[in-house]
């Protein structure tokens, strides 16, 4: 997340001045009572090496700006000091108003937590912010009011052995701490002034965020396995988040009611409300994870949200999925299908082709142009550049057997390089969801439907390897007849290979199956039985 300006610091008083008459001015001497209406998420899972942090937040009105101050409070549990836990705003790390949170609570618990401020215009590397009044306009602010280690004791026992699954690809296993490891809490009071004003800067790509959203989204991130080697800068390099899909995930999100966050002077605190009443009534409730939270949407709009949010991963995997779950398949059903099974063949692969070609650029795009750092990125890209090749082993592979009416080592490389890449693009779709973050049902749903697929596809490869073999066999009369009174068409190009012939337009007539095709060795097999009984009956 962003760096706070050094300058920051040597403002923070005339900041304060600027602010401390926006947050109320309250004059009740009521007793500071927490909010019957606290806004709170939690992730509990340090026993079994998962994220584990709580978050609860609280707004007030801000008369100057027209707009919300909102006050984050976030403790984040560690046991040793690698990795980083990440909150931000909106349902994606694109545009996000992101706080990070890192540092050695071993070594130096004396040391404050660090607490780096982000946002990232892409798919990439999120970046400090250096200026939160350029970055959104004036009024927009945020402040670390208060940011310390405590010890928080020990990790419990488990009952029985902890078993913890992993789905995705970028980490083996999960860091389950033993029983009795000393555990430290880094608890973070944060002041994002005026903080509806982050979409509302001069760039349109944030997140927004609304102290007015029955539903607003969140999402976090969490990272036990960076070792800073003492660097824990406020700019320092974040390494990728694991992924989610088991009780461990590396990221997810929720949904706060922030109608529930807006703070009464009449019953919240006195006056204005001061650090100390702040973390009061920001105080986390340890026997409840969610408080006007939910881990889906909280209204229909959120729902609207949920489904417009994230366009390039969805259109990439809209891409994807359609080109190796329906049209590759498709395609390799039509070349054996008969009637003009070659020109439906191509044109399906060719669209087929176009998605994978149009997928893949939208998953580069992603990136930024990095280097692939996962097992699904270098697949993809190794299906992408097989396809190319496929495309021209393809070409060439019909050019010469409508030339010699038979299959060369191009062939075979076509079918079975095609073969492949349909089987890797399956397993590579299943490894998209599981680095989209997509459930079990998800996962195991497309799974199914592709082990059927596989059956279906297998099946009708190898009924069609029956009826050549059964084709070539009634081939012994010369005629070629297939099963079922089938007749071997061909749609030819012209014998002398002369200009009149129309080559060029004869190439995409083909109107028979390859592999109902009899190749010219079949056929002088035939002739050659034929010869021999002609003999042998004479």
């Amino acid at each position: 997340m962003a760096r706070l300006p050094s300058v920051l610091g040597a403002l923070l008083l005339s900041a304060s001045l600027f602010t401390q008459p926006l947050l109320g001015t309250s004059t009740t001497t009521t007793t500071p009572t927490p909010t019957d209406d606290k806004v709170q998420y939690c992730q509990t899972n340090i026993s079994t090496g998962g994220a584990d942090f709580c978050l609860s937040l609280a707004s007030l009105p801000n008369v100057t700006t027209s707009s919300h101050d909102i006050y984050f409070h976030l403790t984040v549990s560690r046991w040793n000091a690698n990795g980083w836990t990440a909150i931000g705003t909106g349902q994606t790390m694109a545009g996000a108003l992101m706080f990070v949170v890192y540092g050695d609570p071993v070594n130096g618990t004396e040391k404050e937590p660090v607490v780096s401020v982000r946002t990232v215009e892409g798919h990439r590397q999120p970046q400090p912010i250096e200026d939160f009044g350029t970055v959104a306009g004036k009024g927009f602010d945020v402040q670390v009011l208060a940011s310390t280690w405590k010890e928080a004791g020990t990790v419990p026992a488990t009952k029985g052995n902890v078993k913890v699954k992993r789905h995705d690809d970028h980490d083996e296993h999960p860091i389950i701490p033993a029983a009795g490891t000393k555990t430290y809490v880094a608890d973070v009071l944060l002041a994002c002034y005026s903080c509806s004003l982050w979409s509302s800067g001069p760039a349109t790509w944030r997140t927004s965020i609304s102290a007015k959203d029955s539903s607003q989204p969140f999402l976090w991130a969490w990272n036990d396995r960076q070792d800073f080697s003492g660097n824990f800068t406020r700019d320092a390099h974040l390494e990728m988040h694991r992924h989610r899909g088991s009780e461990t995930g590396g990221y997810g999100f929720f949904w706060a009611d922030m109608t529930r966050s807006v703070l009464s002077a009449s019953t919240d605190y006195v006056g204005i409300p001061t650090t100390s009443d702040l973390l009061k009534i920001l105080s986390v409730v340890p026997s409840a994870k969610m408080l006007s939270t939910s881990q889906e949407p909280m209204s229909a709009s959120g729902w609207l949200g949920k489904l417009t949010s994230n366009p390039l991963p969805k259109t990439h995997a809209f891409f994807m999925t359609v080109a190796f779950l329906i049209l590759f398949p498709l395609g390799v059903l039509l070349i054996r299908s008969g009637g003009n099974a070659f020109q439906k063949h191509w044109l399906v692969q060719a669209l087929a082709s176009t998605f994978t070609l149009a997928g893949a650029g939208v998953g580069l795009y992603m990136t930024g142009r990095r280097v692939p750092s996962t097992f699904h990125q270098w697949l993809g890209l190794a299906i992408t550049l097989a396809l190319v090749v496929q495309v021209i082993l393809g070409w060439r592979h019909h050019m010469d057997f409508l030339r010699i009416r038979r299959r060369t080592w191009i062939s075979y490389g076509h079918i079975w390089l095609g073969r492949w890449a349909v089987v890797a693009g399956w397993v590579n779709v299943i490894l998209g969801l599981l680095l989209s973050g997509h459930s079990r049902v998800d996962v195991w749903g497309v799974g199914i439907f592709v082990g059927m697929e596989a059956v279906v596809v297998c099946w009708w490869v190898w009924r069609a390897a029956q009826r050549k073999a059964r084709a070539g066999r009634n081939g012994q009369d010369g005629k070629g007849q297939m099963e079922d009174g089938e007749a071997e068409s061909y749609g030819l190009m012209a014998r002398n290979g002369g200009a009149a012939a129309g080559a060029d337009g004869e190439y995409f007539r083909l109107s028979m199956s390859e592999d109902d095709l009899s190749s010219s060795e079949d056929e002088e097999e035939g002739k050659r039985r034929t010869g021999s009984l002609g003999v042998a009956g004479k």
